[in-house]
């Protein structure tokens, strides 16, 4: 005998549907721990790329990438959580420059997420122009600076400049297709003078339409 759901539980969990579909989704990359690879051809970058090799191919791979027609870019992958749990993974490709108007940095980046868990498998793809500059200032401070009385937390910041918006939304992410996308960058000031480095930490928050 098939068992019928109470009324008044149907009634909330239908309640419930548009609130729970509003809601944003949030992923976090953590790269000491996330990170899969880093090349790229960028002078004086904070990260240092990482190594790629193959048992069929000779030589250290990722030197390939340190050509003239990728000066000042980068492609990166990461594992994604949502909250402490993998989730999937994303792809970066970015381009650094600086603004003729402002001469502030500037970048330009593309990012391919995939999440394979259930209620959020499909793919997502977004370009965006970032302004690293908030950022990049504080790295600047405390690397003049490393001894100073700086604060041992991770500080935020909005990288993404302007309105960017979610332009593929595929299976059951199909409900941000249009949505904002936000890019946030993470800085412990106190890194550098105990480890010597930044360790890097991104957020992602993004908007159903």
């Amino acid at each position: 005998m098939t068992k019928r759901i109470p009324l008044y539980l149907a009634a909330l969990l239908l309640a419930a549907g548009p609130a729970l579909a509003a809601e944003p989704l949030v992923l976090d990359l953590d790269s000491d721990r996330d990170m899969v690879s880093l090349l790229h051809h960028v002078d004086g970058f904070l990260f240092a790329p990482t190594m790629n090799f193959s048992a069929d191919v000779a030589g250290e791979l990722g030197r390939r990438f340190r050509v003239d027609p990728l000066r000042n870019h980068l492609s990166a992958t990461a594992l994604l959580r949502i909250g402490d749990e993998i989730a999937g993974f994303a792809t970066e490709q970015e381009v650094l420059s600086i603004d003729p108007a402002t001469g502030a940095k500037r970048a330009e980046s593309a990012w391919l997420i995939q999440l394979t868990v259930p209620g959020y498998r499909g793919f997502l793809a977004v370009t965006q122009v970032e302004n690293a500059g908030p950022t990049f200032a504080l790295v600047r401070q405390v690397m003049e600076n490393p001894q100073g009385p700086w604060p041992d937390r991770f500080e935020r910041f909005l990288s993404t400049s302007g309105n960017a918006t979610v332009t593929t939304a595929t299976g059951e992410l199909a409900r941000y297709l249009g949505g904002r996308f936000e890019e946030y960058n993470f800085v412990n000031p106190a890194d550098f003078a105990r480890i010597g480095r930044f360790r890097g930490r991104i957020q992602f928050v993004v908007y159903p339409q």
